[in-house]
């Protein structure tokens, strides 16, 4: 019986270093692509691109219904073809728990309704010099739960936006469709994306993405988000736009308690 109650403990030891080093094999996947496949991407071309949009995420925990998010991302312009940097952060709170729970490293993903506003500062590099853009944004999510445990959520924002002191103002509505899986320990969700953009300074519905991607949950604090997205925008620089996109999302209770 000894024998085998040392067994099992051996099994538990390997399959914990096997996490362990998955865990910081992806993590080291994830600093090589930030660092140095952005600046790889950069181009110059004024019509269809091709690029890899990459984006950390590190979400805080304040309270058992609210945090805050910080956001950095390095890919070139989502309007232009220059190389862009963008960092901020979005505070949320979460109203109503899901009658369905959604069992996710993504508290918000248990809650009916997410209310948010946020800060952006946007850095884009140009022929000469750069642009910058500082950014508001309100949000609001509705998440419903339909069948056997579809996730749909209908995100709206609405953006208050100065680029070099030039005002503008967005409005843009994402609904986004995912189902959870658990195959062994294993644990993903497929989604598809769609979002519209209405731009005041254009009097227009001026831009479209559609995205298909996979949420992969690696351990508690930890999800990476792998996506294919296309934009189609009638005002900018670079149309139609494919990308290819790499989100790193961290999760931390902060200050440790909810």
């Amino acid at each position: 019986m000894s024998f085998g109650r040392s067994s099992v403990r051996g099994n538990v030891l390997v399959n914990s270093a096997d996490r362990e080093s998955l865990f910081r094999g992806t993590l080291l996947v994830v600093v090589v692509v930030f660092v140095g496949f952005p600046c790889a991407a950069q181009s110059s071309t004024t019509e269809s691109s091709n690029e890899l949009w990459t984006a950390i995420n590190a979400s805080f925990e304040l309270s058992e219904r609210s945090r805050i998010t910080a956001i950095f991302e390095k890919h070139n312009g989502e309007e232009g073809a220059f190389g862009e940097e963008k960092i901020g952060a979005i505070f949320s709170y979460r109203v109503r728990l899901l009658s369905q729970l959604i069992n996710d490293n993504d508290k918000e993903n248990e809650y009916n309704l997410i209310l948010g506003a946020g800060y952006l500062f946007i850095r884009t590099e140009q022929a000469v010099g750069h642009k910058s853009e500082h950014r508001l944004l309100l949000q609001a999510t509705p998440k419903y739960v339909f069948g056997p445990g579809i996730l749909v959520q209908d995100r709206n924002r609405i953006e208050f936006r100065w680029k070099d002191d030039v005002y503008n103002f967005r409005y843009r509505n994402r609904v986004t469709v995912e189902r959870p899986f658990k195959i062994k320990k294993l644990r993903l969700s497929p989604y598809a994306a769609g979002e519209l953009f209405w731009d005041r300074n254009h009097h227009a519905w001026n831009e479209n993405q559609y995205a298909f991607g996979v949420h992969w949950t690696i351990r508690k604090v930890f999800k990476l988000n792998t996506y294919y997205l296309r934009q189609n925008c009638t005002t900018c620089s670079t149309d139609p736009l494919n990308v290819l996109g790499l989100t790193a999302n961290f999760y931390f209770d902060w200050p440790g308690k909810r």
